[in-house]
C-alpha cells in the first residue's frame, strides 16, 4: 500500500477498522460496547483502556460480557440501563450526560450511544463513547456557587444601596429643611428690614423734603441754620437706614452691581463736597491728589464706588481732630483695556491699634465700642465697604498706628469704556437746574397729605400741570376723563392700591401706554420687581430726591434740556404774611396747641403749617368712637400721633403714644378711646372757629386765572363722582376751584359748594355741583 489510489473497498474498510482500533487503544475518551442480554440485562462486551482505567481495571484485562452491577452498584447501573433502553427505543444515536463514581469520586461524562441491530432487527449491541466532563461540571458548580455568591453580594449591595439611598434622602430632606429654615429666616429678616425701612423712610421723606422746600423760603440766618441742621440730620438718618438695607441686601445675595461709564473725578468731588462743612467746622484741610494718568472715564458702578469712598472720607473726618484728610486716586496697572483703580484716604487722626484693626471690618464693630465712646455710628459702614469691594472683585485694607493717623485703601478692577459707549446723560450735569415742563400734564396718586405737599413743592418749580388723587380708583377715573402725559403712583393707598391700579391702566386701549412711576418707601429688589411686573416704568424711592424726580420726568416725558431753566419759585408768598399772622394770632388762643414749636419744626414756614392744620381739621372734623371701633383703631391712633405732632398738639400726640403702648400690652378700654375722641373733637371745634372765617385768605394765590366756563364745568364733572361717594379727597380740588372762579359771579357758588362739603353735606354738594354744570353748559 504505497498510495491511497491503490485501495479497493475491502482495503478501505480494513483501513477504517485499523484506525478505529488505534483510537480504541489510545483515545482518552471512554469507549465501550454493551451487549444486549436475552433477560433484558446488559453486559460489558468490551471497553477501551481509558474506560477500564476509570472502572479500576487493568488496561490489559480481558473483558467479555462483564456484569457491571458488580462494579457500579444497582442505582448507577439502573440509570445506565435506562439510557441504553432509550437509545434502543430511539433506534438512532443519542447524546446524554451520565454520572458515575470512581474511587469515591464523582465522574460526569458526555456520552454518545449508538444502537446496533441484527438482521432480524433485534438489538444486539449498544456502542458508546463517553468524554469526561467532570472538570467542566466542577467549573460549572464553581460558577454556580460563584453566581449564588454574586447574587448574595448583589442582594446585600442592593440592601446597602437602598439603606444608603434612604439615608441620603433623609439627610437631603434634613438639609433641605435646614436650607428652607435658613432661607425663611433670611427672607423674614429681609422682609422685616424692608418693612422697617419703609416705615422709617416715610417720615424721613417728610423731614428731608419739607426741609428742602423750607430752605427755598425767606428765612433769617438762625432759621436757615436750623433748617440746614434738620436737613443734615435727616440725611444722616437716611444714610443709616440705607446702611442697614444695604447690609441686608448683601447678606441675602440681592445686591446688584451696575456697569456704566462714570467719571472718577466726579466721584471724588462728591465725597469731598459731602464732608466739606464738617471739615471746615473742625478746621481740617481736605486735599485731593488725582493721578494725571488716570483715565477720565471708567466702567463700573459709580454709586457703589462712591458709597465706599464717601464712607472712608466721612470716617476720616469724624476721627480726625487736627491736621487734615487727603484723598489720593491713581491706577496701579493700566494695560490699555482695564485699570486697577486704587484709592487711598489718608488722615492725621487718632489712629487704630493692631488689635482693633483685626475686627474693624466686622459687622457692627468700631475701634471704640464702649458705652462711653465719643464717636457715633452703627459700625456697618466698613463692613458694607468690604463686602462691596468683594462683590466688585476688589480689596480693601488699612494701615494705622495709634496717634499717627490711618490710611484706608481699596482697589477695584475696572474697564475703560469705548468711545461709542460714552453717552452721558446731560441731566447729570444739571443738578441745580429745573426743567420747564409747563406743556405737560401729570397725575399724582398719593394718599398721604404730607407726601403730597413735598412732591407738589418740587413739581411746582417745573410749572408742570398737576392733578392729585388719593387712591388708585380715582386715578383710573381721572385718566378716563382727561389726557395726561405721566402718572406718579404711590403703592400703598386705600380703596385701590397702586399695583392694582397700574394693572387696570395697562389693560386700557386708550391710555394703557402712559408712563407710570412708582413712589414708595419700599426699596427692596422684590418691591421694585413687583412694580415692574405690574407694569410700572420706573421706581422712585422715598424720601424722593428732587434731582431724581426731575431726571425721571425728563426721561419719560422726553423733555429736552433747555438753556432757559425755570428759576426756583418761592413757596412762601409774601403778600400772605399779614393774613397768616392774623390767623396764627387767633389760633394761639387754643391752649392745646404749641404753634411756636410746630412752626419751628417746619422751619418757620407758616404757610405750610396752615396747610397742615387745615388738612388736620378736614381729616378729623368727623371723628367718632364708632368710627374708631369699626376701622383699624391701631392705624387710626398711629396716624393721629404723627398728625397731631405736626400741628403742635404735642399732648395729644403723647396720649396717642400711650394708647399704642396699651394696645401692644392688650390694655385698652372704651373709656380711653372716649377720652381720645373728646380731645380730638374739642380741638377740631376750636380749629373750626378760627379757620372758617379765613378760609379764602389761607387758600388764596396771587397767580391770575383766566376764567373759562367749559374748564370749570369739566372740573366740576370730575368732582361729582367723588361727592357721590362721600370721598374727602374732593377737598384737594378746593384751591383750584377757587382759583378758577376768582373775581367771577360763580365765586359765591363755589364757596357755598365748599362749605357744604366741609359740613359733610356731600349729597347737597353733588346736587349743587350738577346744577352749576348745567348752568355753565347752557343746557
Amino acid at each position: 500500500m504505497n498510495s491511497i489510489d491503490d485501495f479497493d473497498s475491502t482495503n478501505h474498510d480494513q483501513m477504517i477498522i485499523d484506525c478505529f482500533l488505534k483510537l480504541w487503544n489510545h483515545s482518552a475518551d471512554l469507549m465501550f460496547i454493551m451487549a444486549v442480554e436475552p433477560n433484558g440485562e446488559f453486559s460489558l462486551f468490551d471497553n477501551n483502556p481509558a474506560s477500564r482505567e476509570v472502572m479500576g481495571l487493568s488496561k490489559d484485562a480481558q473483558v467479555r460480557r462483564m456484569n457491571i452491577r458488580e462494579t457500579w452498584g444497582d442505582e448507577i447501573v439502573e440509570g445506565l440501563y435506562s439510557s441504553y433502553r432509550a437509545a434502543i427505543a430511539a433506534r438512532e444515536p443519542i447524546s446524554m450526560t451520565q454520572y458515575a463514581t470512581s474511587g469515591g469520586k464523582a465522574v460526569y461524562v458526555d456520552t454518545l450511544l449508538v444502537p446496533i441491530f441484527d438482521s432480524l432487527d433485534n438489538p444486539i449491541f449498544i456502542c458508546g463513547v463517553s468524554r469526561d466532563i467532570s472538570r467542566i461540571k466542577e467549573a460549572e458548580q464553581v460558577a454556580l456557587k460563584a453566581n449564588e455568591k454574586l447574587l448574595e453580594y448583589s442582594a446585600a449591595l442592593e440592601t446597602i444601596n437602598q439603606d444608603l439611598d434612604r439615608k441620603v434622602q433623609e439627610r437631603t430632606k434634613e438639609l433641605e429643611s435646614a436650607k428652607r429654615a435658613v432661607e425663611e429666616s433670611l427672607e423674614a429678616k429681609s422682609s422685616f428690614v424692608a418693612r422697617m425701612s419703609h416705615e422709617i423712610r416715610t417720615p424721613i421723606n417728610a423731614v428731608i423734603g419739607l426741609s428742602h422746600l423750607s430752605l427755598k423760603t425767606s428765612l433769617n440766618a438762625e432759621q436757615q441754620d436750623c433748617m440746614n441742621k434738620i436737613l443734615a440730620s435727616g440725611e444722616v438718618l437716611l444714610s443709616l437706614v440705607n446702611d442697614v438695607l444695604d447690609f441686608s441686601k448683601i447678606e441675602a445675595g440681592k445686591m446688584n452691581i451696575e456697569t456704566v461709564p462714570f467719571s472718577p473725578r466726579l466721584i471724588v468731588q462728591h465725597a469731598i463736597n459731602m464732608n466739606t462743612i464738617k471739615a471746615q467746622e473742625k478746621k481740617l484741610a481736605l486735599t485731593v491728589d488725582i493721578s494725571a494718568s488716570l483715565p477720565p472715564m471708567l466702567l463700573g458702578d459709580p454709586l457703589r464706588i462712591q458709597q465706599i469712598l464717601v464712607n472712608l472720607v466721612t470716617n476720616a473726618v469724624k476721627f480726625t481732630e487736627h491736621g487734615g484728610v487727603c484723598v489720593r486716586v491713581y491706577s496701579d496697572t493700566n494695560n490699555g483695556q482695564g485699570v486697577l483703580l486704587r484709592c487711598d484716604v489718608i488722615d492725621t487722626g487718632i489712629g487704630i491699634s493692631k488689635t482693633d484693626i483685626k475686627q474693624l471690618f466686622q459687622s457692627f464693630q468700631q475701634a471704640d465700642d464702649s458705652i462711653t465712646r465719643v464717636f457715633g455710628g452703627t459700625g456697618l459702614g466698613l463692613t458694607i465697604s468690604r463686602q462691596l469691594c468683594d462683590i466688585m472683585g476688589g480689596d480693601i485694607w488699612v494701615n494705622s498706628e495709634i496717634g499717627h493717623g490711618s490710611t484706608f485703601s481699596f482697589t477695584l478692577p475696572l474697564n475703560i469704556p469705548s468711545s461709542s459707549s460714552l453717552s452721558i446723560d446731560p441731566t447729570l450735569t444739571e443738578e441745580n437746574s429745573t426743567p420747564n415742563l409747563s406743556q405737560y400734564n401729570l397725575l399724582l396718586a398719593e394718599d398721604n397729605l404730607i407726601n403730597q405737599k413735598v412732591i407738589l413743592g418740587y413739581l411746582d418749580d417745573t410749572s408742570i400741570n398737576v392733578d392729585v388723587v388719593g387712591n388708585g380708583e380715582d386715578a383710573i377715573n381721572k385718566l378716563d376723563s382727561k389726557n395726561y402725559d405721566i402718572v406718579f403712583m404711590d403703592i400703598q393707598m386705600p380703596i385701590m392700591d397702586g399695583l392694582t391700579a397700574t394693572r387696570h391702566i395697562r389693560s386700557s386701549c386708550v391710555y394703557g401706554n402712559i408712563p407710570i412711576i412708582a413712589m414708595t418707601a419700599h426699596v427692596s429688589e422684590d418691591a421694585k420687581k413687583q412694580s415692574a411686573q405690574a407694569g410700572m416704568n420706573a421706581h422712585l424711592d422715598k424720601p424722593i430726591k428732587k434731582f431724581d424726580l426731575y431726571k425721571t420726568l425728563q426721561k419719560h416725558l422726553h423733555a429736552e434740556i433747555q438753556d432757559n431753566f425755570l428759576k426756583m419759585n418761592d413757596f412762601f408768598v409774601s403778600n400772605q404774611d399779614s393774613s397768616h399772622v392774623e390767623v396764627l394770632s387767633k389760633m394761639s388762643s387754643i391752649d392745646t396747641l404749641d404753634i411756636t414749636g410746630a412752626v419751628s419744626n417746619l422751619g418757620g414756614k407758616t404757610s405750610l403749617y396752615l396747610d397742615l392744620i387745615t388738612a388736620f381739621y378736614n381729616k378729623y372734623k368727623v371723628f367718632t368712637l364708632d368710627g374708631c371701633l369699626e376701622s383699624n383703631v391701631v392705624d387710626i391712633i398711629h396716624s393721629l400721633k404723627s398728625n397731631s405732632a405736626y400741628i403742635g398738639a404735642f399732648d395729644l400726640s403723647r396720649y396717642c403714644s400711650e394708647l399704642e403702648r396699651n394696645i401692644q400690652n392688650n390694655i385698652i378700654s372704651s373709656k380711653l378711646l372716649e377720652r381720645l375722641v373728646q380731645t380730638v373733637n374739642k380741638l377740631v371745634y376750636e380749629l373750626g372757629q378760627v379757620l372758617m372765617p379765613y378760609a379764602s385768605l389761607i387758600n388764596s394765590d396771587e397767580e391770575e386765572w383766566v376764567f373759562c366756563a367749559n374748564e370749570l364745568a369739566s372740573k366740576l364733572e370730575v368732582i361729582v363722582p367723588l361727592l357721590k361717594k362721600s370721598d374727602f379727597f374732593v377737598e384737594n380740588h378746593f384751591s383750584l376751584l377757587r382759583k378758577m372762579v376768582r373775581g367771577t359771579k360763580y365765586a359765591l357758588d363755589v364757596e357755598h359748594l365748599i362749605s357744604d362739603i366741609k359740613d359733610v353735606e356731600f349729597e347737597v354738594a353733588a346736587i349743587k355741583a350738577s346744577q352749576l354744570i348745567f348752568e355753565l353748559q347752557g343746557n
